[in-house]
């Protein structure tokens, strides 16, 4: 069977399980079975499926079972838990992914077994500085990793790992994130459970890499775990914990906001970084650099930026945006550091994972060079980067060696005065957030694991997690743990309005709309974000709603005005136009709406009026004089729409405008002239005639009005093609 059909097979009975069709999917697991070879396993699915046959024939006499629920938990279960195994076997003989190799390279490793026995008579790694450090942590991280399901002997090697004495903080957070990749890859209870018992370790660099991983996992089997109800009882229960659900709602709004990593990363390239190339001399001789730093980090603006920033208008601007970003959590380092993950260094795989430490092997090496013996603080200021993510870190650490001096000498700088200055305001927030630690593992864990997903040189041989909706507010464990909390939500939902993520801002609302939060604000942004998804029914669906909570809101009105309007019902657009205009009168962006509703109503006289007096109102605004000359000509005002149309081409060439012209000109009589129009609006409009031909049927209706012969029409077009072609 090839390896596709592994795959789709696999994913049809898997769906069939979470809808409970579970006859269709003991036929479909059979001949995946036959495949394998193995006939314990196909005794294993004939044994469920007659317990399953039992207690469909107990259910269809009327046999009361109080025994029932679990025992049909326990089919489903077990269904599941043998495809993974059937598939997974499958794959490993058949699969060219990155990890299929990757497993069948470690299962041959002849030196595994002793190494594995050996640690668990002897848990301890080797010195750091030794040779096969490095090769025997990478082992452990392998073996939890690539191992399906654990056995008793498995889990005492990782419970051996977390309760280890000699062990690094550093060491056991790579194995949790093996743990963590394991369970994301295939299903296990007992990596939940040692997942679970990470989370209650002390050091917050384990604590919150568990808590990731456990997050991911519920996310990715959600429907599965119903049928497991110990494991999500234990996330239920640790619920009791206060902080629990800041944590959880931190992990998943740094998960969503990975997702705008590659469009903040190539603002950087493309807008930012191009500018502070330019400026970099200029900051170290213009600015005292600690103070810049230290302000950026507070809220005042340096005044000396005025003058840097003189020559890069709008550069200033950015940067406080990108500062904000930052200060909320959003990556914007990822462009600059995705070019420095080249080194040697960053070809092991563990090294993605590993916390930053100058005591790392190969950091350690790179201090004992002579030439850079002066690394030592600068590797310190880099390991209390509150910024950087442990991976940058590394790269950083390894980049400085070719930059030249100028530029080791400014990120020495800029690095010991940033941890300075957030030394002094992480102390004061400390007071007021005592989450603060965890937070900052968090950001940086995902980030971490973000940029591995993106840029490890095998990365498209892993299920890319950022690649996954991440829509956690649709799951059972999310609105389980947060039952009755509408705020987390809500935050979610503001989030992705403020991204311009719009449909999941709508998703979003719309379940706080179903969870029984039918406030106006709601019920409009809920509008709002299906408007600007390009769904104006459902947007006009929910402005409404908001009219009946709170009616004359003039930006509701407006809006929905505005969706009538993209549903052809100018009718009904012009009904609430005309109520926003009763409640604000002076508002022009109303009175321009109101005659485009007359216009599309064809009343042309009224929408003149309304043009008019956007004119009177505003007479800088220009463009309102285009409506204005193309109703005049629709009302056979054709001087007072000539005037109009020549006030419009004295500003710009517009090929629209030159097209309407052109219409004036023949309505006029002067055929010549018209033509000389149209022929102005291809060449000085730069458009081709099949896009002139367009807007001219567009307009075709409107010229017979005016007495137009339409046999004249294809009679001058023709004519047109051969001036043009000339």
């Amino acid at each position: 069977m090839s390896e596709k059909k592994i795959l789709s097979t696999t994913r049809r009975i898997n769906d069939l399980l979470s809808v409970r069709r579970l006859k269709e999917a003991i036929a479909d697991l059979r001949p995946l079975i036959e495949d394998a070879g193995k006939n314990a396993w196909n005794d294993e699915l004939d044994q469920i499926d007659t317990t399953y046959r039992y207690m469909l024939d107990y259910t269809a006499k009327g046999v009361q079972d109080p025994e029932r629920s679990k025992v049909y938990r326990k089919v489903i279960a077990d269904l599941f838990e043998l495809t993974d195994q059937v598939s997974a076997n499958l794959l490993l003989r058949e699969s060219t992914q990155y990890v299929y190799v990757r497993k069948r390279i470690f299962r041959d490793d002849p030196g595994l077994e002793g190494f594995i026995q050996g640690y668990l008579d002897n848990p301890d790694l080797n010195d750091p500085q030794g040779q096969d450090y490095l090769r025997d942590l990478s082992r452990l991280f392998h073996f939890v990793w690539l191992t399906d399901r654990f056995s008793d002997r498995e889990v005492r090697l990782v419970e051996l790992i977390r309760d280890s004495q000699k062990l690094s903080v550093q060491e056991k957070a790579v194995i949790v994130t093996g743990l963590n990749l394991g369970l994301l890859r295939y299903f296990d209870r007992r990596k939940f459970d040692l997942l679970f018992s990470f989370f209650n370790e002390s050091d917050e660099e384990i604590r919150q890499r568990a808590l990731v991983g456990l997050l991911l996992a519920f996310f990715r089997y959600d429907q599965r775990l119903a049928y497991y109800p110990g494991i999500r009882g234990r996330m239920m229960i640790m619920d009791e914990n206060p902080q629990f659900k800041k944590l959880v709602q931190e992990v998943i709004m740094q998960l969503i906001r990975s997702r705008d990593s590659d469009q903040l990363s190539r603002r950087m390239q493309e807008e930012i970084l191009p500018e502070m190339i330019k400026l970099t001399p200029q900051i170290r001789n213009k600015l005292d650099l600690d103070k810049l730093l230290g302000e950026s980090l507070q809220d005042d603006q340096n005044p000396e930026w005025e003058e840097l920033f003189s020559d890069t208008p709008g550069l200033r601007d950015k940067m406080q945006e990108l500062t904000e970003l930052q200060m909320e959590g959003d990556d914007v380092f990822l462009g600059t550091f995705s070019m420095l993950k080249g080194f040697p260094f960053f070809r092991h795989l563990i090294n993605w994972f590993f916390p930053f430490t100058p005591g790392h092997p190969e950091i350690q090496a790179l201090q004992q060079q002579e030439d850079l013996a002066w690394m030592s603080g600068f590797l310190e200021s880099v390991e209390k980067s509150f910024y950087l993510c442990n991976s940058d870190k590394y790269s950083i650490s390894f980049g400085i060696r070719s930059m030249p001096d100028e530029m080791q000498q400014f990120l020495n700088d800029g690095l010991r005065a940033e941890a300075d200055q957030l030394k002094e305001i992480m102390d004061d927030e400390k007071l007021i957030d005592p989450l603060q630690q965890s937070r900052r593992v968090i950001r940086q864990y995902i980030q971490d694991l973000y940029r591995f997903f993106k840029l490890y040189p095998d990365h498209q041989g892993f299920d890319d997690l950022f690649t996954w909706k991440l829509d956690f507010y649709r799951k059972d464990f999310y609105r389980d743990l947060f039952q009755g909390d509408t705020q987390a939500l809500h935050t979610i939902a503001e989030f992705y309005l403020h991204k311009k993520n719009y449909r999941e801002a709508a998703e979003a609302f719309g379940i706080l709309e179903g969870s029984g939060d039918l406030s106006a604000e709601v019920l409009q942004k809920s509008g709002f974000a299906w408007q600007k998804s390009g769904n104006y029914q459902k947007a006009l669906d929910y402005y409404l709603k908001a009219d009946l909570i709170q009616p004359e809101n003039l930006w509701n009105l407006k809006k929905i005005g505005l969706c009538y309007r993209y549903l052809k019902k100018p009718d009904q657009a012009l009904l609430y136009y005309r109520q926003a205009e009763h409640l604000d009168p002076e508002d022009l962006s109303t009175e321009v709406s109101i005659g485009h509703c007359l216009l599309d109503l064809q009343e042309y006289g009224e929408a003149l009026k309304s043009y008019f007096k956007v004119e009177y109102l505003a007479p800088a605004n220009t463009k309102v004089w285009r409506p204005i000359a193309w109703c005049s000509f629709l009302l056979g005002k054709f001087d007072q729409a000539s005037d109009y149309y020549h006030r419009l081409l004295e500003k710009e060439t517009n090929h629209y405008d030159l097209i309407s012209l052109g219409h004036l000109e023949w309505c006029r009589g002067d055929r010549q002239a018209a033509i000389e129009r149209y022929r102005q609006s291809i060449v000085k409009g730069k458009i081709s005639f099949d896009e002139f031909l367009t807007v001219f049927e567009n307009d075709r209706e409107q010229l017979i009005n005016q007495c137009i012969d339409p046999d004249d029409i294809p009679i001058l077009l023709d004519h047109l093609r051969y001036v043009i072609s000339a």
